[in-house]
């Protein structure tokens, strides 16, 4: 294995095995495992110090460019703070929740960043071949936090907690998406080598619970012992880093592979599961992010790219995980919602084509502040972060686009809530029907409600009785109210609910055809 990713492979895997001792140690108010916590903190301890010794000699060698060097010096400044962390976990001082995160975000999300600039800082690596192992450690990631998350359920015993129950359950279905990427993007030498690995009792046992709760079961998790949950979900986890060193030892551009087709067969056979379409390169080229900029750039990130089909009601993420993709909408519909403390939510936003999810936390490397769901079928274009953040620190011209597009978000969202918080009902529902009609663009005076009602309802921040009153009010005046759709008596019969942000996408805004020339300012009128 290169001796690179050896030393952070194993800072990563002592990482993992560490936040993973902190919280059955804490969740247990120091009852279990305080003797294999200090253990793990001597281990992970001396990794880090290799790495140390190693940074010396990569600096004076020039093995890597200035950027890696700094990244790398940053991890290892953040794990200099190790004993007043390990201190704080042993006199309880962070919960749980606070341990997860900690570790996750400071440590070994990092870590797995400098991974992958590694393997693609070596001309040598095949960058397919680097993709597939960059989504493999994003799987053994995902297990990972499911086997810290699961060992605080059962210390608590919160698998009874909904909210909790659904955060596992998201885990699990994240798992499965980044194996079913890896599968898509690996070479048969990289599948052989999964598929050799990731056998044995615990794997079974640990995929039972996982079918179970995809199933919906109400499984019995508190049959497992905290410590017999801990060693089952470990072995599975030391399984996967042998699987991590032998994929390392396979991203030589001339690795031979076993039973590999040839070449072109299988970029078509990933193209077909994973691809993008000309029509699909067409759109998006011609999308914010992407307009204008030079091919090459955009090659670069779309060789590492996804469309995939979401059905409705599928989590993209929950609020308080670290972004692993950048998530861009080609078509469909996905609501950006936050939890309340008595279960209920709370929706903030509704994305559609051409929007961007939730990517400032991607360009900050930071958390999730939101939770994203699809609320009507969609396909989402998917870029994985790490490689968006060093593309962006690479091209002055990505950056400015970031920038951007960050700026105008901000903007358009204070627009939204100056619509859909401080207005009446009727303002808010006319302002948002008058959104749906330019933005569909396609019939006149027809506008096709794009999902639930009762999910209108809750973006537009009112009760669905106070709704449905309000669409009354609306047929009153003649719009034809239909289950998916409202037909207006006349074209201009919501131009009274025109605003500044709406009339910037309007083609009739600033010639004689516009009725509400003063909404530029501000101060249209409501209804005639």
């Amino acid at each position: 294995m290169n001796n690179t990713l050896l030393y952070l492979s194993n800072a990563l895997h002592e990482m993992q095995t560490e936040r993973g001792c902190a919280i059955l140690y804490v969740s247990s108010n120091g009852k279990l495992f305080k003797k294999e916590l200090l253990a793990v903190f001597e281990t992970s301890h001396i990794a880090f110090e290799k790495i140390r010794q190693r940074l010396k000699k990569w600096q004076e060698s020039h093995s890597f460019d200035d950027e890696f060097l700094n990244k790398m010096k940053i991890v290892l400044d953040n794990s200099e703070t190790a004993k007043s962390r390990q201190d704080k976990i042993l006199n309880f001082e962070f919960n749980a929740t606070e341990i997860i995160s900690g570790y996750s975000h400071n440590v070994i999300s990092p870590l797995m960043d400098i991974m992958v600039l590694a393997a693609l800082f070596d001309k040598n690596n095949d960058p397919t071949k680097v993709s597939a192992y960059s989504y493999f450690l994003q799987l053994k990631e995902k297990f990972g936090r499911e086997r810290a998350l699961g060992l605080r359920g059962l210390t608590t015993k919160s698998f009874d907690n909904k909210e909790f129950l659904d955060r596992f359950r998201f885990l699990i279905s994240e798992q499965d998406s980044f194996k079913r990427t890896f599968f898509a993007m690996a070479d048969e030498n990289q599948k052989n080598i999964y598929n050799s690995i990731m056998q044995g009792n615990a794997i079974r046992k640990l995929a039972d619970v996982h079918l179970d709760l995809k199933r919906g079961h109400n499984i019995n998790m508190p049959t497992f012992d905290p410590t017999e949950w801990f060693v089952l979900t470990s072995e599975k986890m030391n399984l996967m880093k042998e699987v991590e060193e032998k994929l390392a030892d396979s991203l030589l551009k001339n690795t031979p592979s076993q039973n590999t087709p040839a070449k072109s067969s299988q970029i078509k056979v990933t193209r077909s599961v994973e691809g993008i379409t000309a029509t699909q390169r067409e759109f998006i080229e011609e999308l914010p992010f992407f307009i204008n900029l030079p091919e090459n750039i955009i090659s670069g990130l779309l060789q590492h790219a996804q469309v995939r089909e979401y059905k409705k009601g599928k989590l993209l993420f929950l609020e308080g995980e670290l972004p692993s993709r950048l998530h861009i909408m080609l078509s469909g519909w996905v609501k950006l919602f936050k939890g309340t403390s008595s279960g209920e939510e709370t929706v903030l936003q509704m994305l559609s084509s051409g929007d961007m999810i939730a990517e400032s936390a991607v360009f900050l490397n930071a958390n999730y502040p939101v939770s994203a769901q699809v609320a009507k079928n969609a396909v989402i274009l998917t870029l994985p972060a790490p490689i968006i953040r060093e593309r962006i620190k690479e091209h002055n011209e990505l950056a400015l686009k970031v920038l951007d597009g960050i700026s105008k978000h901000s903007h358009n969202l204070i627009l939204e809530f100056e619509n859909i918080r401080l207005k009446p009902a009727t303002e808010r529902v006319g302002w948002f029907l008058l959104k749906l009609l330019l933005e569909q663009g396609q019939v006149p005076d027809l506008i096709e409600l794009p999902y639930d009602k009762s999910l209108i309802a809750s973006y537009l921040d009112m009760k669905p009785e106070t709704f449905s009153r309000t669409l009354k009010h609306f047929k009153e005046k003649g719009f034809q109210i239909n289950k998916s759709s409202v037909i207006l008596p006349d074209i201009a019969a919501l131009c009274g609910f025109c605003d500044p942000g709406l009339a910037t996408i309007c083609s009739k805004h600033g010639t004689p055809e516009c009725p509400s020339p003063d909404c530029s300012q501000g101060i249209a009128p409501t209804f005639k």
